[in-house]
């Protein structure tokens, strides 16, 4: 696992707007494209990013196939060159961003000074 203290910034950008932005749900997609726009980096950028925390096994990259509605809905598996890509956080992914999570309450409490009255 990657050690969130050796951890680079534009990554960790990356995978809190990703925790955010699902509600802390591994099962919850959230949009690529929404998440470079919110990122504000440069879409190369961005899929490095996202490359080497999939590598990581932290992230996941779904393409979801379009909906028709025919009475009900149904999946179009018409060939198409664009398909809405999603990007969730696997469970280490999740486990991952809860420690820091964690890390960062147990920094910002203060500690009991000695000179504190009781």
């Amino acid at each position: 696992m990657i050690a969130f203290a050796a951890m680079e910034p534009g990554r960790l950008a990356f995978l809190s707007e990703l925790y955010t932005r699902s509600a802390g749900d591994a099962h919850q997609g959230v949009p690529y494209e929404a998440l470079i726009d919110a990122l504000g980096f440069d879409e190369r950028v961005t899929k490095r990013i996202q490359c080497a925390l999939e590598r990581a096994g932290l992230v996941d990259l779904t393409t979801v196939p379009p909906m028709t509605h025919m009475g009900r809905p149904v999946m179009d598996y018409a060939p198409r060159h664009r398909r809405q890509q999603t990007i969730g956080m696997t469970p280490q992914g999740m486990r991952l961003m809860e420690d820091l999570l964690a890390a960062r309450a147990d920094t910002a409490r203060p500690t009991p000074s000695a000179s504190a009255p009781a």
